[in-house]
């Protein structure tokens, strides 16, 4: 235990690190896994119809996240544990070929489907989450198989992806890959820029009332946890 640990702090002196694990089963298998709670005080993302910042929820599942991987013996780092003005390019630094990078945000949908009579944005258009990998990754086909899987555990969960992603306007227009809810989106920095497969996951449509009722839930978020967790232990191959 103390080995691996002292290993994982020499690459990230400023993260945070889970349990250690040995060994691994599978053909595709990471040393770790670095968690990236997006935005930050300054730049907070979308806001929710009830008026939170999406810094404030993204915070909250990374850290019941890191608690199920430290209760699986899952290795991990916290891109941002301090909530620093951290630039995009240095939230992947501790990325690399024996890691797996998942950056968690919680989603909105463009100013022309918000009620214009209500601040902040609130819609019913959009709901669900969504997966989104780049193919400027170098690591393409592994991030898409690892997002497929993901999703697919949680279409078996009983939730549901969000389509509007898809839809030819705008800012959206974005490569179904997977009916799952698995989007292409090259250009998104964390994702183009990790060096390892790279993820990011869109927990719920905050400006949709009902959805941030559900990310605001325990019980929801423990259900998305368990699908991501499932997928790490068993498809990438930590041993428990």
């Amino acid at each position: 235990m103390k080995s691996i640990i002292t290993k994982f702090l020499s690459v990230a002196s400023a993260a945070v690190i889970g349990c250690s694990a040995a060994g691994s089963a599978a053909a595709v298998s990471f040393d770790y896994v670095v968690l990236d709670p997006g935005h930050t005080p300054r730049t907070p993302g979308a806001i929710s119809a009830g008026n939170v910042p999406e810094h404030g929820f993204n915070n909250v599942f990374v850290r019941e996240l890191a608690q199920a991987l430290e209760l699986e013996q899952i290795p991990y780092l916290i891109s941002n544990v301090k909530n620093a003005e951290l630039s995009l390019t240095d939230r992947v630094k501790n990325t690399g070929k024996r890691a797996l990078f998942i950056s968690i945000h919680h989603d909105s949908v463009q100013p022309q489907y918000c009620n214009l009579n209500t601040s902040p944005c609130r819609t019913d258009y959009a709901s669900g989450y969504s997966l989104f990998v780049s193919k400027v990754n170098r690591n393409f086909r592994i991030s898409k198989e690892i997002a497929s899987k993901i999703a697919r555990a949680l279409r078996q969960s009983g939730l549901s992806p969000s389509v509007h992603h898809g839809e030819k306007i705008p800012n959206e227009s974005k490569i179904l890959l997977d009916h799952n809810g698995v989007y292409q989106y090259d250009n998104l920095v964390v994702l183009k820029n990790a060096s390892s497969p790279a993820i990011l996951l869109e927990v719920a449509v905050i400006t949709n009332p009902q959805d941030e009722r559900l990310a605001r839930n325990p019980r929801h978020r423990a259900k998305i946890i368990k699908a991501i967790v499932k997928t790490l232990r068993e498809y990438i191959g930590f041993e428990r």
